[in-house]
C-alpha cells in the first residue's frame, strides 16, 4: 500500500471518529446514580421519600449530591415492554428499582410503584434538542415539563421551551 493510499484512510478514520463524538446518543445509557437538571432552572427533577414510603416529584431544589434524597436517578433499558431500544425507565436511586417516573397522558407527572414489565405510561425516550434532552412519554408522546415553582407534569413537546430540556 503506498502512502498516499495510507493517508486517505486515516482521514477517512478520523471523520468517522469525529462524527461518532459528535454525534448525540441517549443521555446515560444504563446509568446508575445519574442527574436531570433542568435547563430553564438549573435545578434538579427531584424526588423525596416520605416517612410513609411514598415519594413525590418536584423540580425546585438544586441537586444535593445526595444520591438516595433527592436528584439521584437509576436511568435503565432493563424490564422495558415492547423495547425498540428507544426508551428507558427513571428510577428514583435508593428506591430499589421498585419506584417509576409516570404520566399518566392528562398532563400529571408522578411516581408510582413500578410495574413488571414497565408499562408505557412509565417509559421515556430521551430526544437529543441541541442543548439537552427532552424525556418524551412513550405512552402520551408529551415532555416532562415544569416550572419555576417545582411543580412537575407533561406537556405537548414545543421547540424552545427550556423547561421541557434536561441534561
Amino acid at each position: 500500500m503506498n502512502k498516499k493510499r495510507i493517508a486517505q484512510l486515516l482521514g477517512v478514520t478520523a471523520s468517522i471518529t469525529t462524527l461518532m463524538l459528535a454525534t448525540p446518543g441517549s443521555a446515560y445509557a444504563d446509568g446508575i446514580d445519574i442527574g436531570w437538571h433542568s435547563r430553564a432552572t438549573g435545578h434538579c427533577l427531584f424526588w423525596a421519600r416520605n416517612a410513609d414510603g411514598t415519594f413525590d416529584l418536584s423540580n425546585d431544589a438544586i441537586c444535593w449530591g445526595t444520591p438516595d434524597q433527592g436528584g439521584g436517578w437509576d436511568d435503565s433499558q432493563n424490564n422495558v415492554s415492547a423495547q425498540t431500544g428507544a426508551y428507558w425507565t427513571e428510577k428514583p436511586h435508593g428506591s430499589n428499582g421498585t419506584v417509576c417516573l409516570a404520566s399518566n397522558g392528562q398532563g400529571q407527572a408522578y411516581l408510582e410503584n413500578c410495574l413488571q414489565p414497565a408499562n408505557w405510561n412509565e417509559q421515556w425516550e430521551e430526544q437529543w434538542v441541541g442543548n439537552g434532552y427532552n424525556l418524551v412519554n412513550r405512552w402520551s408522546h408529551w415532555c416532562l415539563d415544569g416550572n419555576g415553582s417545582g411543580q412537575m407534569y407533561t406537556n405537548p413537546c414545543q421547540s424552545g421551551n427550556n423547561y421541557q430540556v434536561w441534561y
